[in-house]
């Protein structure tokens, strides 16, 4: 399937069984997080996150925990290895690498290096409503640390998380740990929440995109253009995103740094 990303034109290839989708829009009958802000049509804002401070803390924390997911998975490093050479170390070793993987995608808050608190206050300033990480549907709260080698396929392909209905009714962010760049960072598709789903053809349940297995279903073909972009947000700065957006389906193109983020949702708070 082709589609332009920052102007430049890609293609990717995703298999599994797939057809159109319904005429709805998913949105029209469930939150909208974004609903009451000045970027609710594109879906997404670039924004000031937390304190410089606890930007640092957050940040630091987290590649720790990174660490000690690296370590679990048998390799020996040093204290201040530095991250973005992950695929260096781990390589093309997908065994490995999934080894790695299994101990960042579902964290518990007790890892967080800042009370839960301070993230949930924040987001809600920028949704203008209370929010809380606590999922409804899954009863529990929890973070992902994504892990994006250069030139491999880490990164899911192009989706809407919703097709996932536990993931409904949220809002999400990305926060970027090291090695985020123009050429790297989380890709979307702005507007795209507001999509029909008849307009897209998707697998039924999981996708094998560009060889790799993925639990999300994904894009397949699209009556619309798919015109992607990159936010890339800075250092102190979140990507706050509606996750009824188009997403994913674009891999890291750094010469040399492996791709970290921290990737979270949230919901309204009862």
């Amino acid at each position: 399937m082709k589609a332009r990303l920052n102007q430049h034109d890609i293609e990717y290839h995703v298999e599994g069984p797939a057809s159109p989708g319904a005429a709805e829009i998913l949105l029209a009958n469930d939150t909208d997080l974004t609903a009451t802000q000045p970027w609710a049509a594109a879906g997404y804002t670039v924004a000031p996150w937390l304190t410089p401070a606890e930007n640092a803390t957050l940040r630091e924390g987290l590649i720790e925990v990174i660490r000690t997911a690296v370590r679990g998975a048998g390799f020996d490093i040093a204290a201040d290895w530095p991250v973005t050479d992950y695929h260096r170390l781990v390589g093309d070793d997908d065994a490995r690498h999934l080894a790695v993987v299994q101990q960042t995608t579902t964290c518990p808050l007790a890892w967080l290096p800042l009370p839960v608190a301070a993230l949930e206050a924040r987001v809600a300033e920028l949704c203008g409503r209370p929010i809380s990480a606590h999922n409804p549907a899954l009863g529990r709260a929890q973070f992902h640390l994504r892990i994006v080698r250069p030139r491999r396929s880490d990164n899911n392909p192009l989706h809407r998380d919703v097709w996932i209905d536990r993931l409904r009714n949220g809002i999400n962010i990305y926060f970027p740990l090291a090695g985020s760049t123009a050429d790297s960072s989380l890709a979307l598709l702005p507007g795209s929440h507001w999509w029909p789903e008849d307009q897209l053809t998707r697998t039924h349940a999981g996708a094998v995109y560009n060889g790799a297995q993925y639990s999300v279903p994904g894009v397949v073909a699209s009556a619309q253009p798919l015109h992607l972009l990159r936010p890339n947000p800075g250092p102190e700065e979140v990507l706050l995103f509606s996750p009824y957006l188009l997403h994913g389906g674009a891999v890291n193109l750094n010469e040399d740094e492996t791709r970290l983020s921290l990737e979270m949702r949230f919901w309204a708070a009862e």
